[in-house]
């Protein structure tokens, strides 16, 4: 993101790192100087692209299979290939984030909704703000713990969750699916989780 204005206003990423359906690391930050002309709202995607990649490296993980998820049409279909990069202020960043890609043996960048993104959102806010003096309890995000059965097969529960980028745990028990997950605690977000059930169990 890039507030108040964009291209230069106070440019923010963040991202979230998970690993079988376990959070195992996350980061915000800014993403350029502040009011410059390098504050914009496409700057601070490849910077969430690049610091992501970064920690993977760091942490080892090239020979594991990745799949980094971004809303940012622009980033995801231009890191795949399918849109050139014209913009000067972007070609260095998308350049260095290819040369990151290339250390890993099996890594898919794939586009997501805003609203499946929303831990990141969430991160990317919190940066803005504690950028901003207003700290973290201004945008503090509440999370909820929901434990319930699916009448549908494990494999097919954990495709949903991993679709719907919802982290939680799964066990059978005879025709149903227990599972138990951590929810935003936003009307929206676990009306889309019931949603997901229904579906499942038409």
């Amino acid at each position: 993101m890039c507030e108040p204005k964009n291209p230069g206003g106070v440019a923010t990423f963040g991202f979230t790192v998970d690993r079988d359906g376990k959070r195992v690391h996350e980061d915000a930050g800014l993403a350029a100087k502040p009011y410059s002309e390098q504050a914009t709202n496409n700057v601070a995607e490849y910077t969430g692209v690049l610091r992501a990649l970064e920690w993977l490296v760091d942490n080892g993980c090239e020979k594991e299979k990745v799949l980094v998820r971004g809303d940012s049409d622009l980033v995801i279909k231009q890191m795949n290939g399918e849109y050139k990069v014209k913009s000067p202020l972007l070609a260095p960043l998308h350049k260095e984030a290819r040369s990151l890609a290339m250390k890993f043996g099996s890594l898919k960048f794939e586009w997501v909704p805003r609203e499946e993104n929303r831990d990141a959102d969430a991160l990317t806010n919190r940066a803005y703000a504690e950028f901003q003096g207003e700290g973290r309890k201004t945008v503090r995000v509440e999370f909820m713990k929901l434990e319930l059965t699916i009448r549908a097969p494990r494999e097919a529960v954990e495709e949903a969750l991993r679709k719907a980028t919802i982290v939680g745990t799964t066990s059978t028990e005879g025709s149903y699916t227990r599972v138990s997950v951590q929810l935003q605690a936003d009307a929206d977000v676990v009306r889309r989780f019931l949603e997901m059930k229904r579906r499942l169990e038409q």
